[in-house]
């Protein structure tokens, strides 16, 4: 696994056990998820990489969106250091939101709008739940005040599960995660309309699982949701 890798899979997995609308993932499919898979992290990904046909010339400028990436996380951990708590994870969020905006403004141009929509719909799927509390995907299936308070609530209960989770035996936690996962995005899914339901289909696209593995940029495509 590459330094970018390792530096923003630290973050993620920290996101991974504290933020609320952290590790989801769409219908339980994914290794890693929630606010903690930055748009960095993703690109940084060999079966991602593979997914979205990225070209030599496409990957070197992704290669130096993630360095910028990697060292602006880099100095926003001596400044986490300094926190605690729900403000520490609250910051974190706010950072790796900054950072996916900047980098995809930087390759504005780079990648092809397909790329984009694919690249959206993957980290969409490795958000899970979360994903329903993103902006975008907010606006796009029109959610109502109720359907919001409903992802909000999916969210945290699936937080405080897996919590609990992560309390017991480890290695049974696994699966557990998973199942609570699942059962958060179905809860939500249950508050759509046949119309927002497949307009998220539409957002997602094809099933798509990211897993990180060994090596540099290591990844590979599984099941999916």
């Amino acid at each position: 696994m590459n330094t970018l890798s390792k530096s923003l899979m630290a973050l993620g997995l920290a996101a991974l056990l504290a933020a609320p609308a952290s590790a989801q993932e769409r219908r339980g499919g994914g290794m890693m998820g929630g606010r903690g898979m930055s748009v960095s992290m993703l690109l940084s990904n060999r079966g991602v990489q593979e997914e979205l046909k990225l070209d030599d010339a496409q990957k070197g400028k992704v290669s130096e969106a993630g360095q910028k990436a990697r060292e602006k996380m880099e100095s926003a951990r001596e400044s986490l250091q300094n926190l605690e708590g729900q403000e520490r994870f609250a910051k974190m969020r706010e950072l790796m939101k900054e950072s996916d905006a900047e980098t995809m403004k930087s390759l504005d141009g780079v990648l092809k709008p397909e790329q984009v929509a694919r690249l959206k719909g993957i980290r969409y799927q490795a958000l899970g739940a979360a994903a329903f509390e993103d902006e975008e995907v907010q606006k796009a299936l029109k959610l109502t005040d109720d359907q919001k308070s409903a992802v909000e609530k999916a969210v945290a209960d699936s937080n405080a599960a897996m919590r609990g989770a992560f309390q017991g035996d480890r290695e049974s936690a696994g699966a557990k995660i998973r199942e609570i996962r699942k059962e958060a995005v179905s809860k939500i899914e249950s508050k759509l309309t046949a119309e927002q339901k497949a307009e998220y289909a539409k957002l997602t696209g094809a099933p798509y699982e990211v897993r990180f593995e060994g090596g540099p940029g290591g990844g590979g495509r599984g099941p999916g949701r």
